[in-house]
């Protein structure tokens, strides 16, 4: 199959109108963004003609492409890989799954900011690496291991658990930022609320 007719066959897969369906939330979002899922991982495979596609994709909906993210996903499936074997524990894996997702929306909240959710991202993975170096240490000290490598295991459950909370706090902090600060000033005869921010 020739480039242009590989580059067709990928654009007749398109959902309709991807501008509008995103746009109003419609039923066939999801759609959307599994068949721009499919393009990239097309691309990331080499195939040219796919990653063609997901340039002309992401020039006419750009808002789509934050929503596509490879790199921002690609640590949290390593992560995924080393606490789970996904060959074996496929229902293990589609629970953290989900769970990490659901853990992803109510952190985010209804509105959040682009620094909120890169922020969130970043509260969820470091969660996903703490959890993974807790089992590991879990795993490798129930039987007799060298003192070295326990201590090891220790501080970097410790290391995880810190970067977690670090990542917690300053989601906190943006959150604190972006909540306008009211300040009442009350007077005898005069009631006046000054809002500043």
């Amino acid at each position: 199959m020739t480039r242009s007719k590989r580059t067709s066959a990928l654009a007749a897969t398109a959902p309709t109108d991807m501008t509008a369906e995103i746009a109003a939330g419609g039923d066939r979002t999801n759609d959307t963004l599994e068949w721009i899922n499919d393009v990239i991982a097309r691309a990331e495979e080499g195939d040219r003609d796919a990653m063609d596609l997901a340039l002309q994709v992401h020039a006419a909906v750009p808002s789509l492409w934050p929503k596509a993210s490879v790199l921002g996903t690609q640590a949290e499936r390593m992560l995924l890989d080393a606490v789970v074997d996904g060959d074996r524990q496929l229902l293990t894996r589609a629970t953290v799954e989900r769970q990490l997702e659901a853990m992803r929306d109510e952190l985010a909240g209804a509105n959040p900011t682009e620094v909120e959710r890169i922020l969130v991202d970043r509260v969820v993975l470091c969660w996903l690496a703490c959890q993974q170096a807790d089992l590991d240490l879990i795993h490798r000290t129930r039987a007799s291991v060298p003192l070295a490598l326990g201590e090891y295991l220790q501080r970097r459950a410790e290391r995880a658990e810190r970067r977690l909370l670090r990542a917690t706090k300053a989601l906190a902090t943006v959150r604190r930022l972006l909540i306008p600060i009211v300040q009442v000033n009350v007077a005898e005869e005069i009631k006046q609320v000054n809002v500043v921010g």
